[in-house]
């Protein structure tokens, strides 16, 4: 009996892996010696089956948590390019290799590229490889030991080695560019910037998404947008006239000009945001005299929770009324925090201090008010599920967790501000706000996207084309979120401003292109309407999958394991 039952159910698992999807190819690695690093190679290997939408990863040896992490961040962009749910899959990766291997993240083009690859059933060619990391927007990021991996990949008989695009190399004492390396080199040595560029070298398959559309401001956006920069320059201008020194005046000459052109351009974001960061400074400036008390901040307190009151009660009738809810509400909370940090430097008899959250408080507080004009625009009925929301929410704090973890096990400091958003992001699933939570997680998880992926690169160049892929891919989400009828206001805001600072301030340009894909796609918010893969053996997108072969092997299976089953069944009944 005991016998019987092992063999069912050893029976069982050979059923359920006939109904996966499986794929391999080469790695590229490097691997220390006694004279330095050489390249080396790990076969990976990808197993896709039926499941909960867990990621499992098997090294051989082991291997370092970033090439965990890389691995879930692989999946998750792949999935979310093929715009599929994969919480009914599991994905099983095996990478391994005959010798030690520097850990790393470098792994995550070519799993991003074989997870693809096999959910679509494209065959992957084996005489071409990469190296490169993936991060957000299908971007193929920088790595070490290019020229440790291009030596290797050639050495192995590969004809093409993709590599990441503005990538520099140490040879003969001196640094070149790839294409400079490659002259001297019998393979043939490619610069990718994207997924689909892999995809093509790879498959021959192209499945880019190209967008030659321009995205149509909404008019409504604009109209409460101008008004919003006429509150916030109108205030600038005010208090600039009540300094009395000339001096501090001459300062704010350009200013004046900057916003007349920016509104000229019909960027009211850049105009608003531009006065803002001017009005704390001259609320500063105002203020620097003050004999600040607990009064006066009890007073400040006051204020911000009759704002919160008014703005808890109201009703959220629309898809515009809860993005503003979103953005109000952040700007709420950055000024009562500001506020309760000037009371701790006052409690520490640091008047400077106090003055400068004060006046940064008062000044979020105005501009959470102004932002407030945008409840005012109409929109596609709200209606939310508040379960998806709450998936949505957790799944957003994990994506970000995971890459903070990354982040941690490279660098030990700078990471305050996004495990602030972090935190603020689990108090709000605790208080149930999951609007505010995935808020707060998507703007952590974009700060960490920004480090993973762009701050290695120092050439302003390549880092330009980076923060204009970006900005592609943010206005091809905003394009697919007016088709829905969906508007992303933040998101847009941050896309036109990402524009304005590339020649400015290009690293802020870099940050607010990310914010811009981060927050733009708005249908997350609501019903979770992504397709799913289903591997089920009667399934049409899993017979789309199988060979002939393969399909002829399932169901010969299916029908020898239901005569054995029916048979154990007819056995033990009878004794």
């Amino acid at each position: 009996m005991k016998k019987l039952f092992i063999f069912v159910f050893i029976l069982a698992i050979v059923i359920s892996n006939v109904n996966a999807l499986e794929n391999s190819m080469q790695l590229l690695a490097v691997q220390e010696t006694e004279d330095g690093f050489i390249g080396s190679l790990a076969e990976l290997t990808l197993e896709i089956i039926p499941g909960k939408g867990r990621i499992l990863l098997e090294t051989q040896p082991l291997t370092k948590i970033d090439t965990q992490v890389s691995t879930r961040i692989a999946k998750e962009i792949s999935c979310k390019y093929l715009d599929l749910d994969c919480s009914n899959l599991d994905f099983i990766y095996t990478i391994k290799s005959s010798s030690s291997i520097i850990g790393g993240p470098s792994a995550g083009s070519a799993m991003a590229l074989i997870t693809t690859a096999t959910l679509k059933n494209l065959e992957i060619d084996e005489k071409v490889v990469i190296t490169g990391t993936i991060n957000s927007g299908n971007i193929i990021g920088p790595v070490g030991g290019i020229k440790e991996k291009i030596d290797v990949a050639e050495t192995s008989g590969f004809e093409k080695v993709l590599v990441p695009k503005g990538e520099f190399i140490e040879y003969l004492n001196e640094t070149i560019s790839v294409e400079e390396y490659s002259k001297f080199k019998k393979i043939e040595v490619i610069e990718v910037s994207n997924l689909d560029e892999v995809l093509v070298e790879f498959t021959n398959i192209n499945l880019s998404k190209n967008n030659n559309e321009s995205v149509e401001i909404d008019q409504d956006y604009k109209k409460i947008m101008k008004n919003i920069a006429v509150k916030l320059c109108g205030r600038t201008y005010d208090m600039i006239s009540n300094i009395d020194e000339s001096n501090y005046t001459k300062r704010y000459e350009n200013l004046t000009q900057d916003i007349d052109e920016l509104t000229e351009k019909e960027d009211y974001y850049s105009a608003a945001s531009k006065c803002f960061t001017n009005n704390i400074r001259l609320r500063n400036k105002i203020n620097e005299n003050l004999e600040i008390t607990s009064k006066i901040l009890d007073k400040l307190d006051e204020e911000i929770s009759d704002f919160e009151k008014k703005l808890d009660n109201r009703k959220l009738s629309n898809i515009p009324n809860l993005q503003t809810y979103i953005v109000v509400k952040e700007r709420l909370n950055n000024a009562k925090e500001a506020n309760d940090l000037a009371r701790e430097e006052l409690e520490n008899n640091n008047s400077q201090a106090s003055i400068e959250y004060y006046s940064f408080s008062i000044e979020r507080l105005y501009s959470a008010e102004s932002w407030s004009l945008f409840f005012e625009k109409e929109g596609k009925t709200l209606e939310i599920n508040e379960e998806n929301l709450k998936k949505s929410c957790i799944d957003k704090i994990e994506e970000a967790n995971s890459r903070i973890q990354y982040l941690e096990s490279i660098i030990t400091i700078g990471l305050n501000d996004l495990d602030k958003d972090l935190i603020n992001a689990k108090e709000e699933y605790k208080k149930g706000d999951y609007a505010l939570c995935m808020n707060y997680a998507s703007l952590a998880k974009a700060q960490a996207d920004v480090i993973i992926g762009g701050t290695s690169i120092i050439n302003e160049t390549v880092i330009k084309e980076l923060i204009n892929q970006k900005l592609e891919i943010a206005k091809g989400i905003i394009i697919k979120q007016q088709e829905s009828e969906l508007f992303p206001i933040l998101g847009y805001s941050y896309y036109e401003y990402s524009k304005n600072l590339i020649n400015e301030s290009i690293y802020s340009s870099l940050l607010f292109s990310q914010y811009s894909m981060e927050l733009s796609d708005f249908s997350l918010y609501l019903e979770n309407n992504k397709k799913q893969l289903d591997l089920s053996f009667n399934n049409e997108s899993y017979l789309e999958n199988k060979s002939n072969y393969e399909l002829f092997l399932t169901y010969l299976v299916g029908i020898f394991s239901g005569i054995i089953i029916f048979g154990c069944v007819y056995y033990m009944n009878k004794n």
